[in-house]
């Protein structure tokens, strides 16, 4: 017999079961692996072949590894595996506005994303920031408009100083209320 679940249900199992953790040196290598391959499966038909192998290449060189130091990253652990991560740092010297480094979940549908997103959320409007910003391959569009982030331009990203540049939209959020802490 198989049993049915209701989102309601699902919701507070994954809620019971994932763990939102600071990023540990141990995680590098399996941060690195979620990394690569999640940018892969989630840009078909976004990114060029290029594009895609110039970034699998800077996540597997050690400057990828001082990118993510710089930044305050979170990873997501369900029954010991990590399932996804968001980054996220000051982006203003004015105190006023923080960004999104960067969000890889690997199954979108689970409400991961969310959870991260929610847990960045909290700790900006903790710490003050007024607004989050973020720079996303055209894919997590849909994703941050969900939660109200609103598009602001199209650009180019160009990561840690490598020859690693990928066509990105540029969103923005007013932090108004924090969220309900996850974990």
């Amino acid at each position: 017999m198989v049993e049915l679940y209701s989102s309601a249900d699902l919701d507070r199992l994954l809620d019971a079961k994932l763990a939102l953790k600071p990023l540990a040196v141990d995680d590098f290598s399996t941060v690195r692996h979620l990394h690569a391959n999640s940018l892969r499966k989630h840009t078909l038909g976004v990114l060029s072949d290029t594009e895609v192998a110039d970034f699998v290449r800077l996540v597997y060189s050690p400057a990828y590894a001082t990118m993510l130091l710089k930044e305050d990253v979170y990873c997501a652990w369900l029954d010991g595996e990590l399932v996804g991560t968001i980054s996220w740092q000051a982006n203003a010297a004015n105190g006023l506005s923080a960004r999104i480094g960067c969000i890889f979940v690997r199954h979108p549908l689970h409400g991961i994303g969310r959870r991260l997103l929610a847990e960045v959320e909290l700790r900006a409007h903790q710490g003050g920031f007024a607004r989050l910003g973020a720079g996303v391959t055209a894919n997590a569009v849909p994703f941050l408009q969900r939660f109200g982030y609103a598009v602001v331009s199209s650009g180019v990203k160009t990561l840690a100083g490598s020859r690693c540049s990928l066509p990105v939209v540029f969103l923005r959020k007013e932090l108004s209320a924090p969220h309900a802490r996850l974990n």
